[in-house]
């Protein structure tokens, strides 16, 4: 009991510790930010500082999970992805903070724009690849899926040292020169490798909760599917800001869409572990899936149909106005027919007992309405009640009323 006390306590010291160093790393460089705010620093994606929305999130729920769940190496990988986007953070501010503007950069700048270059990837690394290979119980899938975690961390061997010591300005910090050049231009392909190797190996983790799902019951499917709900709403974000990339780059309002819900996937990770119960997670996944298609379907018409009728109205009206506001009231007209289109292919196709349950029910309802006999509706009950519960017998009690109604 002293021994398991004894852990308890150094946990909580070494939680405490990692989660005040990012704490400390977060407010340093938001601090740094405000101070460099009017710095002419090169437009960053999304928006200067958004790395401090995973410092916290991921680094908030990390603590929680390790200092309740301390055996699950989930919440430590979360802890460690945190801490180390506030990191990012922290030298990144400061890099511009002690660089741009400036006619001498102040002692250790540049150094930090190299840190920044590369410590990013250390955190994808850990959040596409290493989370999914042990969620939800912090273990494999079964030890063969360990090479997986192991060819993860070779490939951010290659892809850390293709960034941080390829020739030429440094990732995420254009305005400073790399001060370790030893691999010359080819370092930038071992990062294009290892980028390649990356969206490979976070498919082959995906993989393992495919194969994870099939094998678990009960609470451990309910728990994989708030990370599947996290998954739909990225995939989201992903049509979207592609599409916004390809019609408008510099879009900042998708972008920061795309970061928001990223930054959501430690929370569903951690209600998922902690209070799994809490809703109806089935509802949810529908929903969202409903939803996912409708609006991709929704951006497409919106998209295209600017393309199409800017290029066929450019002649008369000179602009695109027309076009947009066309367009825009084809997609609101089209919206509901959409969704309940949607609704029912996935209704049909993921919910199928579901989907035969209720048209069991819409049926029998029909039926009833028209039925006066009494043998008839009985046997559309036990047919509708057998189509949609499946139980192993049913029968139909009829309450024989002898008594004389009171005239």
């Amino acid at each position: 009991m002293k021994g398991r006390d004894d852990r308890r306590v150094e946990t909580a010291v070494v939680v405490a510790t990692v989660t005040i160093l990012g704490i400390a790393a977060s407010a340093t460089g938001l601090a740094l930010l405000a101070a460099s705010w009017e710095a002419p620093a090169p437009d960053s994606w999304g928006f200067r500082g958004f790395t401090v929305l995973f410092a916290t999130a991921y680094g908030g729920v990390g603590a929680i999970l390790t200092s309740r769940r301390p055996e699950n190496r989930v919440g430590w990988i979360l802890l460690a992805a945190g801490t180390f986007s506030a990191v990012q953070l922290l030298v990144e501010e400061y890099a511009i903070f002690g660089v741009v503007g400036r006619s001498a950069p102040l002692p250790g700048a540049v150094f930090a724009g190299w840190v920044e270059s590369w410590i990013w990837l250390v955190a994808a690394v850990l959040i596409v690849v290493i989370t999914l290979l042990l969620f939800p119980n912090g273990e494999f899938v079964s030890p063969r899926w360990r090479i997986v975690a192991w060819l993860a961390a070779a490939d951010l061997a290659v892809g850390v040292a293709g960034l941080a010591f390829a020739a030429g300005p440094l990732n995420n910090a254009p305005f400073a020169l790399n001060p370790f050049p030893f691999l010359g231009e080819p370092g930038h392909y071992l990062f294009y490798a290892s980028f390649a190797g990356v969206v490979l190996l976070a498919t082959s983790a995906a993989a393992s909760l495919v194969v994870r799902y099939r094998r678990s019951a009960g609470a451990g499917r309910q728990q994989l599917k708030w990370l599947a709900l996290e998954a739909v709403l990225i995939s989201i974000a992903i049509v979207i800001t592609g599409l916004a990339q390809a019609f408008a780059p510099t879009f900042k309002p998708v972008q920061v869409l795309f970061i928001v819900v990223l930054a959501l996937m430690p929370v569903a990770i951690g209600v998922a572990i902690l209070r799994y119960r809490l809703y109806d997670i089935d509802v949810l996944i529908n929903r969202a899936i409903v939803y996912a298609a409708t609006t991709a379907a929704i951006a497409l018409t919106f998209f295209g149909g600017i393309v199409v009728l800017q290029t066929g109205l450019r002649p008369l009206t000179g602009g695109s106005e027309v076009a947009v506001a066309a367009s825009t009231l084809v997609c609101f007209a089209l919206f509901q027919p959409i969704r309940r289109r949607m609704q029912s292919t996935v209704d049909r196709r993921f919910y199928r007992a579901r989907y035969d349950a209720v048209r069991a029910v819409d049926h029998f309802t029909a039926e009833l309405t028209a039925e006066v006999d009494l043998g008839a509706v009985r046997a559309s009950l036990l047919a509708a009640v057998s189509e949609t519960l499946q139980p192993e017998s049913a029968s139909v009690w009829l309450r024989n009323d002898s008594r004389t109604p009171r005239g």
